[in-house]
């Protein structure tokens, strides 16, 4: 009896996850209704009960609506919850990720050009840190994604708009949950990317430490164009 408990638990977390998948690639947009636990249950080749309990636990984390007699629905990302640290971690469909990436855009961009303005030699110091931590880091911890958190944040302080960094202290928390364990997914299992995004970071740094505003508007352009490729790119695969 308990080993059959544990085998049907361990097949509604797999076509839980395969749920999951489904919604972050766009097969299935917020407020669509899932196929029935009959037609799902055919496609992943396992028990009608397996499904329901994979759409229970789906629907105990706010992914999923169940309605009597009418199915289920995915729910609306709800980025407010992302937002507070407080809330449980939440799954970010390929749309939300790229609404994600539009404002990192708005607002870093800005951030990069304001710090090659007004940044002081202590904030070039502290920058320079965290670019240091990000070479020196592994692929396989989160030394590398913390020092980039460290990396971005600090630009924006060094631009001096204390809105600004309040902005960006709070999307940090939502890409800590919702983006950066993608970047260490998909960026960070091969040598090569990792160089790469290392040698993005030091061309923006250059360019603050140099007062080269437009430089530095630019690099952090094209730096947060290449993460989206490469991480939209991997939700696809």
């Amino acid at each position: 009896m308990s080993f059959k408990q544990i085998e049907s638990k361990k097949i509604s977390e797999i076509v839980r996850e395969q749920i999951e998948e489904m919604i972050k690639r766009g097969d299935v947009q917020p407020g669509e209704k899932l196929d029935s636990v009959v037609q799902l249950s055919d496609q992943f080749q396992v028990s009608r009960s397996a499904v329901r309990e994979a759409l229970s636990a789906l629907r105990a984390v706010g992914i999923v609506t169940i309605k009597q007699g009418e199915g289920t629905f995915v729910n609306n990302y709800d980025f407010s919850s992302v937002l507070d640290p407080m809330k449980p971690e939440r799954i970010i469909s390929k749309k939300e990720m790229l609404e994600l990436f539009e404002i990192r855009k708005i607002m870093e961009v800005g951030a990069a050009e304001l710090a090659a303005k007004k940044r002081t030699a202590n904030h070039l110091i502290s920058i320079d840190n965290a670019l240091q931590d990000m070479k020196h880091a592994s692929g396989e911890n989160n030394v590398g994604e913390s020092a980039d958190v460290a990396f971005h944040l600090t630009i924006a302080e060094a631009s001096q708009n204390k809105l600004m960094l309040d902005m960006m202290n709070q999307l940090s928390d939502t890409l800590r949950k919702t983006m950066f364990e993608s970047r260490r997914v998909w960026l960070f299992s091969e040598k090569q990317t990792l160089e790469r995004l290392y040698e993005e970071h030091e061309l923006i740094y250059a360019a603050i430490k140099a007062e080269d505003a437009e430089r530095a508007r630019t690099g952090m352009f094209e730096h947060l164009t290449n993460v989206e490729k490469t991480i939209i790119k991997g939700l696809e695969s």
